[in-house]
């Protein structure tokens, strides 16, 4: 139970720092368009998450697997999936359409 809450802190943590280092990457322009491009709407946004977090998760398992490293498996595969999370939701917009631009 120590490590599952040590792994879940870990992974809230890498989240965040992909998003703040996505979001300071990517021009805010750039970032709106890729939304507009893929995602859109919340339900994409949850189906892209989805199908990402299982092709990432099904790949990670399979390279672990061939090169014997199991063990190592729950603890990698949840850290590339934050990575995932964290571009993710930094694509989404901050401001709504009625906002001011700064």
């Amino acid at each position: 139970m120590k490590n599952f809450l040590i792994s879940g802190v870990v992974d809230i943590v890498i989240i965040f720092v992909s998003y703040y280092l996505f979001k300071s990457v990517i021009s805010g322009p750039t970032r709106h368009r890729i939304y507009e491009k893929f995602l859109s709407s919340f339900a994409k946004f949850i189906i892209y998450i989805f199908l990402g977090t299982v092709i990432i998760t099904g790949v990670t398992a399979l390279i672990f697997y061939k090169t014997r490293f199991i063990g190592q498996l729950n603890v990698i595969a949840p850290a590339i999936v934050s990575i995932y999370v964290g571009f993710i939701t930094s694509t989404v917009p901050t401001r709504g359409i009625g906002d001011k631009d700064k």
